[in-house]
């Protein structure tokens, strides 16, 4: 077929995006893309340039019994090209809007009929020219929020992502044909629908649908195996020899599993969850791969040999075992078990419990998402599950500090495949954790990694160089908050990434502070004076955390300065202006508190007044100086 504009595409067509599709993904990046493109359009010889758009893959299919009453159309799912679509059809529907009259020697409502919506004699029904299947959740959407048709019943849900890139999409072109003249707008309505040019291709087999959709990515948006894998499910599905009931009931279970998927993952819109990853997620439990987990390239390749004409050719996991061939059961139990997840994985992305927060914080590998979210998914009321939570983030400390390696951070993920298929309980998991958090402590290896601190050469040195200090000052605060009586947070961990860590004596200490530092240095030999300044400006007593920018307000102030800003501050930075002065008496005192509170989160630990010593202050010649 040769291409054609825009008018002679929507000619007698009405387009669905089918139901394997996923939902409206352009952004602004697209969006100024197609505009520039279309502003760009030249006007040559008094006739406006063509403008090639893109292949349309198209495949027939039938109207809603809802639908029978117009006649002369054809009805098509859209294969590949719903992203162009869409946006065409907002940006049409926004012109249209825009004008009272119409555009091209054409009304308005003959315009409207054309490309938007074609309504019967009386007016009672209309069926759009563009829109989503029935069963998608974002159907009505389209019509009642992008089109603004509020005799459609809008179905209540999440502002999930598609939704809110269709209001994006519909904001974007408003604002932009609102800043431009009457001429204007009829030049771009004239680009539009005459200039673009499409090649628009029908199919007519499902292979070649199957083909067509696992190999299309629409402009700068490529599939997701999440998506490849829907497509591929409902293709094998109608190859399956059940009865045709079976068949549409399967294909059902498929639709709706995939909308909860997308919802889930979606449902914030400031923290998009990554498809491909929750897909891998999901295959680390139900099959057991080489490592801990499948990446999202293994994942690919593993769940489409699961799902293949000769499944049976490939392994199962590493027992030899080989894999079943493609049933209805197969597909089933798959297809729910991957819906059972998405909730969950949602849920620990966006917890309010404060261990799997801090858990989070600690480590965010996809190992430990997938064993907090087993632990959710089958035991989201047991009473074990805080107990557990608890010895992880306690493991998960001890694993940061220096000398202390108790646990390969890979086992969550482990413990989570034993819990999913039931080979342990969620006792086990807790005998598990509490056999490591009663591993015993070697003092001197403690000791020896936080001197290690102080001997590098470049970057940060001593405390100020621990990858877990942050942490450690804001559980720090809390204990502070604790022995001070009071319930209400100065800082918390939802300001953690707010935050900066501040020395009080500071780098640049020659500013403000040099008597004090100089007279620390001044009976210590002069080959070790650079390193005596570096343990006294980075031990862990002279470092505090602080919100909102005070690291750069502060920075290089007088104690008297200091002083004064600290009193409002975090627990941290009051219990420093508790202090008449900042001494070396004061940075000791400080820190021997910090240390005694470490022991605290780290069972068996017990520092005598010498480890303490050592592990704050690096040698005899520098801790003499603090007695």
């Amino acid at each position: 077929m040769a291409a054609i504009n825009l008018s002679e595409l929507f000619n007698n067509k009405i387009f669905r995006i089918p139901d394997y599709q996923r939902g409206y993904a352009w952004s602004e990046k697209q969006l100024t893309e197609l505009w520039d493109d279309i502003d760009e359009i030249k006007e040559i010889d008094g006739e406006l340039k063509k403008h090639y758009t893109g292949t349309i893959f198209l495949e027939t299919t039938k109207a809603l019994p809802s639908e029978n009453w117009i006649s002369g159309y054809t009805f098509y799912n859209v294969v590949d090209g719903q992203q162009r679509l869409t946006t065409l059809c907002i940006l049409l529907f926004e012109l249209l809007n825009s004008t009272e009259t119409g555009y091209c020697e054409e009304s308005k409502s003959n315009l409207f009929q054309t490309f938007i919506a074609k309504a019967n004699l009386s007016g009672a029904s209309k069926v759009y020219k563009f829109g989503y299947d029935i069963t998608d959740k974002n159907h009505s959407f389209l019509f009642n929020s992008i089109f603004d048709d509020k005799s459609v019943v809008l179905e209540h849900g999440q502002l999930n992502l598609y939704r809110k890139n269709l209001l994006y999409a519909k904001d974007f072109f408003k604002n932009k044909i609102t800043s431009v003249s009457s001429d204007e707008k009829e030049l771009i309505f004239k680009k539009l629908t005459t200039s673009l040019q499409f090649d628009v291709r029908t199919i007519e087999k499902d292979l070649d649908v199957q083909a067509v959709f696992e190999t299309m990515n629409n402009r700068g948006k490529q599939l997701t195996t999440l998506e490849k894998l829907k497509n591929r499910l409902i293709y094998l599905t109608d190859k399956l020899p059940n009865s045709n009931e079976d068949k549409i009931n399967l294909r059902a279970k498929i639709n709706v599993a995939w909308g909860n998927i997308y919802s889930n993952l979606a449902q914030n819109p400031d923290n998009i969850l990554d498809e491909d990853e929750f897909l891998s997620a999901h295959l680390s439990l139900y099959r057991k791969p080489k490592e801990s987990t499948f990446s999202e390239k293994q994942a690919e390749e593993k769940v489409f040999q699961m799902f293949c004409n000769k499944s049976n050719k490939y392994d199962l996991d590493e027992s030899g075992e080989k894999e079943q061939p493609v049933t209805f059961s197969k597909i089933d139990d798959y297809v729910i078990q991957l819906s059972e997840l998405a909730p969950v994985w949602y849920k620990i992305h966006n917890s309010d419990n404060m261990l799997i927060h801090k858990i989070l914080i600690l480590n965010g590998s996809k190992d430990i998402r997938i064993f907090l979210a087993t632990l959710l998914l089958k035991y989201a009321e047991n009473e074990l599950i805080n107990p557990i939570l608890s010895n992880l983030e306690r493991i998960l400390f001890r694993n940061r500090v220096p000398g202390i390696w108790i646990m390969d951070e890979r086992n969550p993920a482990n413990w989570a495949r034993d819990l999913y298929s039931e080979e342990e309980s969620i006792d086990d998991i807790l005998n598990h954790s509490n056999e490591l958090i009663q591993k015993p402590i070697n003092n001197s290896d403690i000791i020896n990694g936080f001197r290690g601190l102080f001997t590098y050469i470049n970057g940060n040195k001593g405390f100020h160089r621990w990858g877990n200090l942050k942490y450690f000052l804001f559980e720090y605060e809390l204990f502070l908050k604790s022995r001070a009586l009071e319930t209400n947070d100065k800082v918390s961990l939802a300001d953690f990434y707010d935050t900066t860590i501040e020395h009080v004596i500071p780098q640049t200490y020659w500013t403000s502070w040099s008597d004090i530092v100089d007279e620390f240095t001044e009976p210590i030999i002069e080959e070790s004076k650079n390193q005596a300044r570096k343990v006294l400006i980075n031990t862990l007593g002279n470092l505090t955390i602080l919100k909102n920018g005070k690291n750069s307000a502060l920075g290089n102030r007088s104690w008297i300065e200091k002083k004064e800003r600290y009193r409002t501050g975090s627990y941290n930075e009051i219990a420093i202006s508790n202090y008449p002065d900042w001494t070396l008496k004061s940075i000791s005192e400080r820190g021997f508190d910090m240390l005694k509170f470490m022991e605290s989160k780290i069972y068996g630990l017990t520092f005598t007044e010498e480890d303490m010593k050592k592990a704050l202050f690096y040698d005899d010649y520098i801790i003499q100086r603090f007695e």
